[in-house]
């Protein structure tokens, strides 16, 4: 039976507990899921032959800003993204095949200063209870994903920048660039605007547009929220520089196989629903604060990130991130929350697929395009 992207616990093994400056920048964007089941695929569905399925934006870079009319905006920022519905986790029926074992990708990040936090978020240890993040220079690195889905509704998820060979890369969910349902092609969001530092109607340095879109077959063929739902989106260039020369800061970021745990890590996104309160609009940047752990201990085959924090809908794509406060890097980001089968949350729990050998596998394709 397929179940929605609101929800899933997970876990693997947990391997060490390391510890992170409380205070970085941590991303946002959330898209609710539901706990994923196994569920058989299609038999006449044929794996795809690559790890990584790359889609080129078909509008152009000024179809894209052409089509994204105030009103349009607007109507876009009113519809958090919903996830789509998911499959079970490849080491059970996925079809797409998987990377090769043991791949794992690491980079420092990049225009942080050892003695500031760049973001201004007062992270305070086991901050479950999302609150919002100070004005900040820094708050550029995490913005709002505004897209069209492939059923024509207009929406949007968080994103956040993550270094890369072309310096114009963000981070975000599976789910926020394709259905994640093996409609292939069809299955892509189109007209994808970037708004980074977005804030009550704000956004300080303009929009950004995109060129491709990479996301793990496992998430594009099969709906892995295990371990797939996970993208990177390379943005067009504009004419003053690329979006770490504007922004001055991209996350750094920490990719490997069967580790959940990461001691003082940080989430933040634009959740426009929560748990247990009604006070979010989407429309502010906001973090929750904490250790992560294993979402199912007790499962081998899942890995899958969790992090104490009641941000929902809205915070789809939010990176979670760990670190030092000069070397913040994304091990995560926010996919789908527990639901029970009336579809209601049931805990203030935040889910993200693992980052292990899929993420470093879009990564490393994001830099190879480069």
């Amino acid at each position: 039976m397929r179940s929605k992207i609101y929800n899933a616990p997970c876990e693997r093994d947990s391997v060490r507990l390391l510890r992170f400056a409380a205070a970085t920048a941590a991303l946002s964007a959330l898209a609710v899921l539901a706990p994923a089941t196994a569920s058989a695929l299609p038999v006449e569905k044929k794996p795809s032959p690559s790890v990584v399925d790359v889609h080129d934006s078909e509008p152009t870079d000024k179809q894209i800003r052409d089509f994204w009319t105030p009103e349009r905006v607007k109507e876009a920022l009113r519809n958090p993204a919903k996830a789509p519905a998911t499959r079970a986790a490849r080491s059970r029926t996925a079809t797409s095949p998987p990377p090769s074992p043991g791949v794992a990708a690491s980079a420092p990040a990049r225009g942080f200063a050892a003695d500031a936090a760049p973001s201004g978020a007062n992270t305070t240890a086991g901050l479950s209870v999302s609150q919002e993040v100070p004005a900040g220079a820094g708050n550029n690195i995490v913005g709002k994903l505004i897209y069209v889905s492939p059923a024509g509704q207009l929406t949007h998820c968080s994103a956040a920048s993550i270094v890369s060979a072309d310096k114009n890369t963000i981070w975000t969910a599976g789910h926020c660039v394709h259905e994640g349902d093996g409609s292939g092609e069809a299955g892509w969001s189109k007209y994808v605007m970037y708004y980074p530092g977005y804030s009550r109607g704000a956004d300080p340095v303009g929009e950004w547009t995109a060129a491709r879109l990479h996301a793990p077959t496992a998430w594009t063929q099969d709906g892995d929220a295990y371990e797939a739902d996970i993208a990177a989106v390379v943005l067009n260039p504009r004419l003053d520089g690329n979006l770490e020369d504007v922004v001055g800061y991209a996350f750094g970021y920490l990719f490997t196989e069967n580790r959940t745990d990461y001691a003082g890590a940080a989430v933040m996104g634009y959740p426009a629903e929560g748990y247990q309160r009604s006070d979010l609009d989407g429309e502010r940047l906001m973090y929750c604060a904490g250790d992560t752990t294993d979402a199912f201990p007790l499962n081998p085959f899942d890995d899958r990130i969790k992090l104490d924090c009641d941000m929902g809908r809205g915070v789809s794509g939010g990176a979670f991130v760990w670190g030092p406060q000069n070397d913040p890097r994304i091990v995560g980001a926010a996919s789908h929350v527990a639901l029970d089968d009336a579809g209601r949350r049931v805990s203030d729990d935040l889910f993200s697929s693992e980052h292990g050998s899929y993420a470093a596998a879009v990564i490393n394709t994001v830099n190879n395009d480069g």
